[in-house]
């Protein structure tokens, strides 16, 4: 009857059988389930341990043990069970899909590429140079970096600085980011201000490893973008290399 439902939230068909039994049967000697169950008695034993030790079964000892099955709300907890393994899941996934990419890349010799939506999608984006243990080249707006943007890349200097990433910025060479640099001073991070450089244009660019990541900073439509392709990063490291290189200001 409900043994469908049972074994979706995790529980084997033994486990699921013997805790419908007891549902249903009430407190039931060990011996009386070893009659109803068909299971043997090593198989048996086995699975009660397994239901009592997750809270869904309760044993009264005596001459005789006496199972009984736990209040049903008790299930809850495979719920919240899943939902960690999936969410455990998915980082490790995340962290392992550049490599996959990668592989996919050289075997193919096509560009990988990856699209995230929305603020937690610029988060996945941003912490992606973090899986490269190599410098990071970098260009920002700066000024654009405000609200959910700025508490983000507050959390990623954070991690940054634990893996002891080094990154080299270029930015315009305003005032007002004269002064978001010196607030900003880390000794991982290398900053070159270049005249006449755009100043509003609400992205930020990384390049790192194979990857270069395009992270919209636009409220209305934040869109990042990672392109995994050795020449197109390439390329962009040569540019940005060129203008560290003429602006040493």
């Amino acid at each position: 009857m409900y043994q469908e439902i049972l074994t979706k939230l995790g529980l084997n068909a033994n486990e699921a059988h013997i805790y419908e039994l007891l549902l249903t049967k009430g407190r039931t000697k060990a011996r009386d389930l070893l009659t109803d169950s068909g299971l043997g008695r090593g198989n048996l034993y086995n699975v009660l341990t397994s239901l009592v030790s997750q809270g869904l079964a309760t044993v009264t000892e005596g001459k005789q043990q006496v199972y009984e099955a736990a209040e049903p709300s008790h299930l809850a907890t495979l719920v919240d069970d899943q939902k960690r393994r999936a969410d455990r899941l998915a980082q490790e996934f995340q962290g392992e899909l550049p490599k996959l990419l990668s592989t996919f890349n050289l075997t193919t010799g096509k560009p990988a590429i990856q699209v995230f939506e929305g603020i937690e999608g610029f988060e996945r984006a941003l912490f992606d140079s973090l899986t490269e243990k190599g410098e990071v080249l970098t260009y920002i707006d700066v000024l654009a970096l405000q609200g959910p943007f700025a508490e983000v890349n507050a959390r990623y200097m954070k991690q940054r600085a634990k893996f002891g990433i080094a990154k080299r910025v270029i930015m315009a060479d305003e005032p007002a980011i004269r002064e978001f640099v010196k607030k900003n001073d880390s000794e991982l991070t290398k900053v070159h201000l270049i005249p006449n450089f755009p100043v509003q244009f609400q992205t930020i660019v990384e390049i790192y490893g194979s990857r270069v990541a395009y992270l919209s900073l636009s409220s209305e439509r934040c869109i990042s973008v990672i392109i995994d392709d050795v020449n197109i990063a390439n390329f962009e490291r040569t540019r940005f290399e060129f203008l560290w290189t003429s602006f040493r200001g």
